[in-house]
């Protein structure tokens, strides 16, 4: 018998077998788990070293920090591109409109270009009519012939509600000469002239 008593005697042989087997990693395992170790490769659950604490911490911070101040509410500004309208007077429905701006605030960049391609929406090949800053300006140069258009009520400035609109002056077949975004007040119904709100 083996010494233990609770094995049956038709095992025996068995246990002894199993008893003599010994496992023994292969000999390239070692240079293998090292090369892995240098690499930065760690096994599920591994602790990071030391040295590299301080760099997580870091990286932590600044996200904590970000995510600050979108909850503060720094200004999140969204790009509209409205297509296709005859803005210059050109009879042509071929021009469109691009506005920059914090939604249903303050307009930082407006463009208007003629959709050569005929995309719907503004693209390399187009060509752009007017492009002003944060606030209207009127183009200098000749003047007759000034066609004043319209176009109301849209959400020009990404706010969420249709109720901008866009105010363009300019010169047939395809000269602008300004362009603004204006917001109907609240209340108020149908295509409201531009004047009595502020243009942005």
């Amino acid at each position: 018998m083996s010494g233990n008593d609770d094995l049956p005697p038709d095992l025996e042989e068995l246990d002894r077998q199993l008893r003599g087997i010994r496992f023994v990693p292969r000999a390239s395992f070692g240079p293998e788990l090292v090369g892995r170790l240098r690499r930065g490769e760690r096994s599920k659950g591994a602790v990071p070293p030391r040295r590299r604490l301080p760099r997580l911490a870091g990286a932590a911070a600044i996200a904590v920090v970000a995510g600050s101040f979108l909850l503060v509410g720094v200004p999140r500004t969204v790009l509209i591109d409205r297509c296709c309208y005859d803005l210059d007077g050109g009879g042509d429905r071929d021009d469109g409109v691009l506005v920059r701006a914090e939604r249903d605030a303050k307009v930082h960049r407006l463009r208007l270009y003629e959709d050569r391609d005929h995309s719907g929406h503004f693209s390399s090949g187009d060509v752009i009519r007017l492009d002003r800053g944060g606030e209207p300006a009127i183009r200098s140069g000749v003047a007759d012939g000034l066609v004043t258009t319209q176009h109301c009520c849209l959400d020009f400035d990404g706010g969420g509600p249709a109720d901008d609109g866009l105010l363009v002056i300019g010169v047939p077949p395809d000269r602008v000469m300004m362009a603004a975004i204006y917001e109907r007040r609240s209340g108020t119904r149908g295509h409201r002239a531009p004047d009595a709100f502020q243009l942005r």
